[in-house]
């Protein structure tokens, strides 16, 4: 990150945080300058607007991406700019932080001074850092599905995997499909522990066949039989992987994690 992204990136972080209370940015970057009463253009980082619905109120925020605590020159000059272009606020923005009189004097002229940066282990302090989720899953399983059918007038078991295209014809003309048939038994497992068995006898004349035509034969019942199965897993969650920069509003007593999508989120 150089100072025109730093800058980029704090108009966007302002506005995310704006969404809610309907703060506007009006105005940003290096060709970016406002009139003062003096007559003195000052070049503005970033402006935003908010309104009580009477009155507008402007901030000016300045970026300091210096490898070096900002000290309070910067903060008189920033002040002397509010004050100039009849700011209601001004707000500095520091990688490194600040000195210990630039933090009187902003408190004494109300100056907001934030910290944005990348993050440290002692951001994490007090605070979880990874989640991890264990699952547990039962789902139901078919362990037999034998159908009873009459071939030459001979009772003939025969296994069979369940098929939508295999299909259940009773006298009256109703249809039902295996997978029809599974389904239901699989809801009834679910109330169940260990295996369990069900015999599902057919009316005399109820025919399985094939959407196909090819198989036809006259069934006389179903035996169907499954349990429930257990499986685990585990999902782990670093959140502090997905964090880019840290933001510290210091008088306000507020802290907001940023992800690389800019996706803000109060710590407070």
């Amino acid at each position: 990150m150089d100072w025109k992204s730093y800058e980029e990136v704090t108009k966007a972080i302002y506005q995310r945080i704006g969404e809610e209370t309907g703060v506007k940015v009006l105005g940003s970057g290096s060709n970016f300058k406002v009139s003062g009463r003096s007559g003195v253009n000052h070049q503005i980082d970033v402006l935003t607007s908010h309104s009580d619905g009477i009155h507008q109120y402007l901030t000016d925020i300045e970026c300091k991406y210096w490898n070096q605590k900002v000290d309070k020159d910067t903060i008189m000059k920033v002040h002397s700019i509010v004050e100039d272009c009849g700011f209601s606020k001004g707000v500095v923005v520091s990688k490194k932080g600040f000195t210990n009189d630039a933090l009187t004097f902003a408190k004494s002229v109300d100056i907001g001074v934030v910290i944005l940066r990348e993050p440290t282990d002692e951001d994490w302090e007090n605070r979880v850092k990874r989640i991890e989720v264990r699952i547990r899953l039962l789902t139901p399983r078919i362990t037999e599905y034998i159908n009873e059918v009459l071939v030459n007038d001979i009772d003939v078991s025969e296994q069979l995997v369940a098929s939508e295209t295999l299909e259940y014809i009773y006298p009256d003309g109703r249809k039902t499909s295996m997978d029809q048939i599974v389904e239901e038994f699989s809801k009834k497992l679910l109330h169940c522990t260990g295996d369990q068995h069900e015999t599902i006898d057919f009316p005399k004349g109820t025919l399985l066949k094939s959407q196909d035509g090819e198989v036809s034969f006259e069934v006389l019942r179903v035996r169907i039989g499954g349990e429930m199965v257990s499986s685990g897993d585990s999902v782990e969650i670093n959140v502090e992987d997905k964090v880019w920069l840290v933001m510290k509003a210091i008088f306000e007593n507020k802290m907001y994690f940023i992800t690389n999508d800019l996706d803000v989120r109060s710590c407070e």
